[in-house]
């Protein structure tokens, strides 16, 4: 079964490709939240800027960075690494520069190692670009939270895939649901709101799950609700 919206924007050649290589293991209903994505935030999935996971949806940081570049108020700055005592990598900052008003302002965010390393191969490979394109993605989606909130690249995801414990994070809101009750929907809504900021940032949100109701089960729809009030009470913005 194909979506309205998959027939409108793709062939069917097209979709069985994207079926079969970046959107592999999705169901009907995610595959129509995958092109619905990939028609409203501009990205191209067979240069792989986009692909669906169990995890959810998620964007490479050449996507990140194609969304950013169109608003024509980017432009990417440094990065620094931050080393322990015995030279072990720790952690690393990214810089990217957003045109406000006429006025360039850089916005910073940070990747720590024990947080983010992945365990496949190119993690202890190249552990400093990696954990770069982690930092590199919280400052975008910071800077550019209209266009790419609830988007996460790859590397942000690969901690999931560890054996070990995930690292507990700073989050005094959370959400527990069984992986095969999280639709792809539930997740980047979910962790769109505990990214979340500001209350404008809410607002953006709130408009985007609204707009994707018909792929949210009850349940989800509650569990959102919750999440929603308890993050708006947490930033201090609830009356």
């Amino acid at each position: 079964m194909t979506t309205a919206i998959a027939k409108a924007d793709f062939s069917r050649e097209q979709i069985e490709t994207i079926k079969q290589t970046v959107a592999r293991g999705a169901n009907d209903a995610q595959l129509a939240l995958f092109l619905q994505v990939c028609k409203s935030r501009g990205l191209d999935p067979f240069t792989k800027q986009v692909y669906y996971t169990p995890q959810g949806i998620i964007v490479s940081i050449d996507g990140f960075r194609a969304i950013a570049e169109r608003t024509g108020c980017y432009a990417p700055g440094p990065t620094r690494y931050e080393y322990d005592e015995q030279k072990n990598l720790v952690a690393a900052y990214a810089t990217v520069k957003k045109l406000v008003a006429g006025i360039w302002h850089e916005v910073e965010e940070s990747a720590f190692y024990e947080e983010y390393r992945g365990s496949s191969p190119i993690w202890k490979k190249m552990p400093r670009v990696m954990l770069a394109k982690c930092a590199e993605a919280r400052a975008l989606r910071r800077a550019f939270s209209a266009d790419l909130s609830g988007l996460y690249s790859p590397e942000e995801m690969d901690q999931a895939q560890r054996d070990e414990r995930p690292v507990e994070q700073p989050r005094t809101v959370t959400v527990t649901v069984e992986p095969v009750e999280q639709s792809a929907a539930f997740l980047a809504a979910a962790n769109a709101i505990n990214e979340a900021n500001t209350q404008d940032d809410l607002k953006v949100i709130a408009g985007r799950i609204a707009g994707s109701r018909d792929v949210l089960t009850a349940e989800e729809q509650r569990k959102l609700r919750e999440l929603y009030v308890a993050r708006k009470s947490e930033i201090g913005g609830a009356k």
